[in-house]
């Protein structure tokens, strides 16, 4: 009976691990559709001097001040992109995730736009520096 106990352990316990490893393997990107409601910023020199300080909120407060873009921060966190406001219950919100692989983490998300895959943004809109040349999207994803 000890014997039949312990191989039931031992078999629960190979199970249990396998079920972990399988669950840490990455996911599929979130594939972006033109249905959905993303905001896609390719970072230029020609829109404004980019230097290594420059934050995508300077970016993007350049484009609204262009009038290419509305947007709303609350204490740090982009609440509303061109009239698209995170509920207050935050069953949806805005997400970033970029090209540049310094600035992003690929375990914390990915999606894929246009045959590419972006990785989700390690740090928020005030004080993720920008490249140029790098691509930054915002999606606005529900949870």
């Amino acid at each position: 009976m000890k014997k039949v106990f312990s191989l039931f352990v031992c078999m629960l316990i190979i199970v249990i691990g396998l079920s972990s490893f399988a669950a840490c393997s990455p996911k599929e990107p979130l594939v972006i559709k033109e249905s959905d409601t993303y905001i896609v910023i390719n970072v230029s020199n020609e829109q404004m001097t980019i230097t290594d300080n420059t934050t995508l909120v300077d970016y993007m407060t350049s484009l609204k001040d262009d009038g290419e873009l509305i947007f709303e921060i609350n204490n740090g966190m982009i609440t509303s992109i061109n009239g698209i406001a995170n509920p207050v219950d935050w069953s949806s919100c805005w997400m970033l995730y970029t090209s540049d692989s310094d600035s992003s983490n690929t375990a914390w998300g990915t999606i894929e736009y246009n045959g590419n895959v972006y990785g989700s943004a390690i740090l928020g809109a005030e004080s993720l520096t920008i490249k140029d040349g790098c691509i930054y999207i915002w999606v606005f994803q529900s949870f």
